[in-house]
C-alpha cells in the first residue's frame, strides 16, 4: 500500500532514465482473496467473528466494483495505469532471479514495504492456534541471503545512486548488509515502523517520509 500510494502521488522522484518495477509476492494475496471473497457457512455461524468477516467481504466487493477480479488483478491494473512493470513471484528465490535478469549497472535502487524482523524480510505472515503471528521459513528473504547473492553486485548502479529503502520493522541490519554487499547506500528502521500513520492526518504529506518520521523508528542510513 505505501508504495502504491507513492506511485499514485509521484513520490519516487524518478530520474528521467528510471523505470519502476513492482515485484509482488503473490501467494499471500491469493490466499487472502480466498478468505475475503466468500463468507463460509462456518464463518457465518461465528458470532465473535461476524464483523470481521463482513468487513473483509466488503473489501473484496470494493475491489470487484473497481473492475478487478481479485487483489492481484487490482495491483496489476494500478501498475499499468502508473506505467509500472509488474512482476509476480511465488518464492523468495524468484526475487533474486529477477534481479539477475537486469543488465549490469542498471538497478538504481530497491524499495521494500511489508513485515520484517531483525533477521529477515517476512513476505507472508501466518497465525498459530493462539493467534500469534509467525513467518514460515519458506516465505522470507533473510539477511544471510544477501551475501549468498553477492554475484548480483554488478547489477547495481554504484555511481551516486539514490538509497535503497526497506520499509519494515527492524530493517536496519538488512539495510546495512545490503549496503556492505552491493556497495550502494541503503536505509532501514532500527525499531518498529508505524504503518497505521498512513491513514492518520500528518504534517508529512509524503507517505514514505511519514513512515520514516512517525513514532520512533530511528531511521538509519548506510552510505
Amino acid at each position: 500500500m505505501p508504495l502504491q500510494l507513492a506511485a499514485k502521488n509521484d513520490l519516487y522522484n524518478k530520474a528521467a532514465d528510471e523505470t519502476v518495477h513492482w515485484v509482488v509476492y503473490e501467494p499471500p494475496y491469493r490466499n487472502r482473496w480466498l478468505d475475503d471473497a466468500v463468507i463460509t457457512k462456518a464463518e457465518a455461524r461465528q458470532s465473535d467473528g461476524y464483523w470481521l468477516h463482513n468487513t473483509r467481504k466488503r473489501a473484496a466487493e470494493k475491489v470487484k466494483t473497481s473492475g478487478a477480479s481479485n487483489y492481484l488483478h487490482r495491483i496489476k491494473l494500478i501498475a499499468s495505469a502508473r506505467s509500472v512493470t509488474y512482476q509476480g513471484i511465488s518464492s523468495p528465490q524468484e526475487f533474486w532471479n529477477y534481479l539477475e535478469t537486469f543488465p549490469k549497472n542498471s538497478i538504481s535502487r530497491v524499495y521494500y514495504s511489508g513485515h520484517a524482523a531483525p533477521s529477515a524480510l517476512l513476505l507472508s505472515l501466518a497465525h498459530d492456534n493462539t493467534c500469534g503471528p509467525f513467518a514460515d521459513g519458506k516465505d522470507v528473504i533473510s539477511v544471510k541471503d544477501i551475501n549468498k547473492n553477492s554475484k548480483l553486485a554488478d547489477r547495481f548502479v554504484t555511481s551516486a545512486p539514490p538509497a535503497s529503502k526497506f520499509y519494515g520493522c527492524y530493517t536496519h541490519g538488512f539495510a546495512n548488509e545490503w549496503h556492505n554487499v552491493f556497495g550502494v547506500p541503503a536505509e532501514g528502521a532500527l525499531h518498529k515502523i508505524d504503518f497505521g500513520s498512513i491513514d492518520r492526518p500528518s504534517s508529512y504529506n509524503n507517505v514514505l517520509e511519514r513512515l520514516q518520521q512517525t513514532g520512533k523508528p530511528d531511521w538509519k542510513t548506510y552510505r
